[in-house]
C-alpha cells in the first residue's frame, strides 16, 4: 500500500471544516485530513509540509482561496467551495486546474475526487 493521501481543508467556519473532514473520513480508508479555520496558519503548514489535495473556501480573512491555491504546486488537486460564486474569476481556476463547488458543498462529487485521488497516489 501506498503512502497515506495528505488533505488540508480550509474554512473559517469551523462547522464546514468538520462536516467535510467526517465525510472524507467516513469514505476514506487511507487519508490524513489537517483542518484549519485560519487562512493564515494553513498556509504555513502547507509551506512546510506535503499536501496532495487542498479544499478551501475563497472569501476568508488573510488569504482567500485563490491566494491559497496560488501558493501550491501545480499537482495539488484544488477544490475551492464558496456561496460567492459571482466573485471568482473563471479563467483564475481553469489556470489552477481548480475544481468549483457551490455551497452547500456537493459531498458524493467531493467523495469522487478523494477516491480518484487516492488512487492516483497509491
Amino acid at each position: 500500500m501506498g503512502r497515506r493521501l495528505e488533505v488540508v481543508i480550509v474554512d473559517d467556519e469551523a462547522q464546514i471544516t468538520e462536516l467535510i473532514k467526517t465525510f472524507i473520513e467516513c469514505s476514506s480508508k487511507n487519508s490524513n485530513i489537517h483542518t484549519f479555520t485560519d487562512s493564515g496558519e494553513a498556509k504555513e503548514y502547507m509551506s512546510s509540509n506535503p499536501v496532495d489535495v487542498l479544499i478551501t473556501d475563497y472569501k476568508m480573512p488573510k488569504y482567500n482561496g485563490i491566494e491559497l491555491m496560488e501558493s501550491l504546486p501545480k499537482k495539488v488537486k484544488k477544490v475551492l467551495i464558496s456561496g460567492y460564486v459571482s466573485e471568482i474569476a473563471e479563467e483564475k481556476l481553469q489556470k489552477l486546474d481548480a475544481v468549483f463547488f457551490e455551497k452547500p458543498v456537493p459531498m458524493k462529487a467531493l467523495g469522487e475526487i478523494i477516491s480518484s485521488q487516492e488512487k492516483l497516489h497509491s
